[in-house]
């Protein structure tokens, strides 16, 4: 997957969803287990360019031939998410088409209304991930090993990348960085949790400044994709305030554009792995949905800061939140099965069409044993029609790897006899036509997904958002 980050409003990646095509672009979520979209009725029509380009696209039903509605309890995809009280969920099938790289009939989507917080919106990378179950069932990626480089939203922006089944090895810097998963809780509702030891606010002349104040512990905090702003405690962020000079009769977290503060922002891990966010990524000017629902600067007086306001709650009450401001600067690795993840510096400028893939064929404690394979290829050599099988309830020919996979495979053939193979290939066939007969085939082809910046989605046309 691409993830493209110029032009508007939501970047995520680019998929089409009904007959005809509802053009929509959604944000990868560690949080989400099935796709979520919004409902045209938040926006009363898809003509409000302006509210659709900010939900990433919204679906009108009674406008897909394809719609098959379904109940909760007889629904597709995976064990269900939370849920808001204030949320309207409709459970339905539909076509889905990836871009160039694959159409499934009969995806598991979830519609949401909800007037009062909002939809959350989401392409779900959570651990029981329908979409991820759905890959490597139907053999589309060789295993469920996800990777993503986010990409940057500034005013210089940089195309993102996304892998199912393995990484990117052209978009790393450095040695990869392992961690354990973290456990799943009410305060700490995320599957990629770091220990963040030290928040500095460091000044041209060399001066650090701890936002942690007099505290010596670290905070636990939730890597995720789906949110920009970096999110640290209000007591922190009271302080980031003070030593910035910021004029709190600005509404939010907000400087004038002559005013500009001067530091950057370093990121300190427990176990030393460090991130600093430069000043022209920390402080940025305003920017939102046009009528057109394209991203652009809207007050170019006023700098918006890259950290969360958030000085009306407490502590006790605030995530901790590395998201996509701290991904643009870290590519990460995931492996559900082994319970880790991997980081290591993102490699930044222009990446162009070429790649380095690393395919994990089956996941192993450590991603580099005999299992992994390297190619490099060029995106632009992946011009056939891509179709792909689905089985577990979501999609086929999306993200992943095209013929890396095959060779994937046909490596782990070569450890196997002809008769254990043909065994499994028949229990993997059969379990598949078992559980989505309407699914079924033979055709097991992998595929790219390019991950894209897009803006108001339309029926007849695709606007390119940030």
């Amino acid at each position: 997957m691409t993830v493209r980050s110029w032009l508007p409003q939501l970047p995520g990646i680019e998929l089409g969803i009904g007959t005809p095509n509802q053009i929509f672009s959604l944000r990868p979520s560690t949080t989400l287990n099935n796709t979520r979209i919004a409902n045209v009725l938040d926006c009363v029509t898809q003509s409000n360019t302006s509210c659709v380009g900010g939900k990433g696209g919204v679906f009108d039903s009674s406008k897909s031939s394809t719609f098959v509605v379904s109940l909760k309890n007889r629904w597709n995809g995976s064990a269900t998410d939370t849920e808001a009280s204030t949320g309207a969920y409709v459970y339905f099938n539909d076509v889905i088409d990836f871009q160039a790289n694959g159409t499934v009939p009969g995806y598991p989507l979830v519609q949401n209304s909800d007037l009062i917080s909002g939809p959350e919106a989401g392409l779900p990378l959570g651990q029981n991930s329908s979409f991820l179950a759905a890959v490597t069932q139907a053999k589309v990626a060789p295993s469920s090993v996800w990777s993503l480089d986010a990409g940057d939203r500034s005013l210089s922006p940089r195309d993102g990348k996304s892998v199912v089944g393995g990484y990117d090895a052209s978009r790393v810097s450095g040695n990869l960085t392992t961690f354990p998963l973290g456990t799943w809780t009410n305060q700490q509702p995320c599957p990629l949790q770091v220990t963040v030891s030290e928040l500095l606010y460091s000044t041209p002349d060399g001066i650090n400044y701890s936002l942690f104040g007099t505290a010596t512990d670290g905070v636990t905090g939730c890597i995720e994709p789906q949110q920009q702003r970096f999110t640290s405690l209000p007591s922190m962020v009271e302080r980031f305030a003070v030593l910035t000079a910021y004029n709190s009769s600005y509404p939010g977290l907000v400087f004038p554009t002559n005013s500009r503060p001067s530091g950057t922002l370093r990121i300190e891990l427990d176990n030393g792995y460090t991130t600093t966010i430069p000043n022209d990524h920390l402080f940025i000017p305003k920017r939102g949905s046009d009528k057109n629902g394209q991203y652009v600067v809207t007050n170019s007086s006023i700098l918006e800061t890259g950290i969360a306001y958030n000085l009306d709650d407490t502590d006790a009450d605030v995530q901790v939140i590395l998201g996509g401001l701290f991904l643009t600067y870290n590519y990460i690795v995931v492996d559900y099965v082994n319970n880790q993840f991997q980081m290591a510096p993102t490699v930044q400028g222009d990446q162009g069409s070429g790649a380095e893939i690393t395919t994990v064929c089956k996941p192993t404690p450590s991603f580099m044993g005999p299992e992994v394979s390297h190619q490099a290829h060029s995106s632009g050599t992946n011009g056939t029609s891509r179709v792909a099988a689905i089985a577990g309830g979501t999609v086929g020919g999306v993200v992943g790897l095209t013929a890396i996979a095959a060779l994937c495979y046909f490596l782990a053939r070569k450890r196997r006899r002809g008769h254990q193979r043909e065994d499994e290939k028949r229990a993997q066939h059969d379990n598949s036509t078992r559980m989505y007969p309407e699914l079924a085939s033979n055709e097991r082809r992998p595929s790219e997904l390019a991950l894209v910046r897009h803006t108001t989605p339309s029926i007849s046309r695709v606007y390119p958002l940030i």
